[in-house]
């Protein structure tokens, strides 16, 4: 079990680190080509026709692979877990986030199925590189599937919390 742990730790640590400079580095893209677009409507050297779909990819890749790693590290905003602390019982409160990380792993499944129906069915590609369609919405499912392992983890470590229930915090 030990091993387990260390090996889902490994992957967690390096899945962090992929998601974290895959959005640094699409957001720098982003800024470059954007820059360049507004030097270029001031010094009209050539013409970026092209930007639009490498803009779009980067921010389809930026937008949901930012959502993983935010999922991941329960970093998201929210409005803070204001009911669980008025639950005075552990299993009643280990209850009740159970009840939400299941409507969490309900609402990323069918984001995860419907993503992935709309990516392997694309057949468009883009109008200047040629680049599949596919490839741009490829983001989205899996995005959505590293989303649904670590809800799928929360739901577990919730059970554990029911079965277990640690003590309240004052």
């Amino acid at each position: 079990m030990t091993t387990l742990k260390a090996i889902l730790k490994t992957i967690d640590m390096v899945l962090t680190e992929i998601l974290k400079w895959v959005t640094v580095i699409l957001f720098l893209v982003l800024t470059v080509i954007v820059t360049a677009n507004v030097l270029l409507r001031i010094f009209p050297i050539t013409s970026l026709h092209w930007m639009d779909e490498i803009v779009e990819m980067c921010f389809a890749g930026l937008v949901f692979y930012g959502a993983a790693g935010v999922w991941m590290v329960k970093g998201h905003f929210s409005v803070g877990d204001w009911i669980g602390k008025r639950v005075k019982n552990a299993r009643a409160r280990g209850l009740y986030r159970l009840l939400v990380e299941l409507i969490s792993l309900l609402f990323i499944g069918i984001l995860f199925k419907y993503s992935l129906e709309l990516a392997l069915r694309s057949r468009e590609v883009t109008s200047v590189f040629q680049i599949p369609k596919r490839v741009l919405y490829s983001a989205i499912p899996v995005s959505a599937l590293i989303m649904v392992f670590y809800s799928a983890v929360n739901v577990i470590a919730q059970v554990i919390e029911i079965v277990r229930p640690a003590p309240i915090e004052k």
